[in-house]
């Protein structure tokens, strides 16, 4: 009777999927991939270097994902907006460090946020805009599309202010050749003034 109840119990655990809980990571640091890199509509962050070797070192079951086939999802919240929305595709897991320089700004490991991210339900989408604070966490997903980490919420990275617009930047220069010009004209009559002066004071002089 116990044999036939331990078998059972054994097919039960071989139907029903474990379920498991995603590894928190909160040590795990996120930054700008480099300040002149944020923009007023787009921020570049640094790939998740190591983020699966992490999770290798606090997980209980190393098998339910390989780095070939797992992904990075980076999630995003707006100051003052408690909806989560995500970057657009996910990214391959990057190496725990670049094997020689750094990766420049387009390649595919560097995190772009912006300028649209959308709602993890898919139903909207939302602009990154100018002068607006921005966090972010990265989520790890195995090839089965389970989340099996994440990072705690970064310090609000800002994007920068609106640019200038060039038409301001034309009507300033406008402007202020226009005011060079009224003075060159002014000196030019000035100095017509004086000649005319000049010539009367010499032919009032003379005998």
């Amino acid at each position: 009777m116990n044999k036939r109840l331990l078998l059972c119990v054994v097919s039960l655990l071989n139907v029903i999927p474990f379920h498991f809980q995603p590894v928190l990571l909160p040590n795990y640091k996120i930054s700008l991939y480099s300040d002149s890199l944020r923009l007023s509509t787009v921020l570049w962050l640094r790939p998740a270097y190591c983020l699966f070797e992490e999770w290798q070192s606090d997980a209980v079951d190393l098998s339910v994902a390989i780095r070939k086939t797992s992904s990075i999802i980076v999630q995003v919240q707006i100051q003052g907006d408690n909806s989560t929305y995500i970057v657009q595709g996910g990214y391959v897991i990057p190496q725990c460090r670049p094997i020689f320089n750094e990766l420049q700004a387009t390649e595919p490991f560097v995190y772009q946020v912006g300028p649209n991210i959308e709602l993890t339900d898919g139903k909207g989408v939302q602009l990154v805009l100018p002068n607006h604070s921005y966090k972010v966490r990265y989520v790890l997903y195995n090839a089965a599309n389970t989340q099996i980490a994440f990072t705690n919420w970064s310090q609000p990275f800002q994007t920068r202010d609106i640019p200038t617009a060039p038409q301001d930047m034309n009507a300033r220069l406008q402007g202020r050749s226009g005011g060079m010009v009224v003075i060159t004209v002014l000196l030019s009559i000035s100095m017509f003034c004086l000649l005319v002066g000049l010539a009367v004071v010499l032919g009032v002089k003379q005998p």
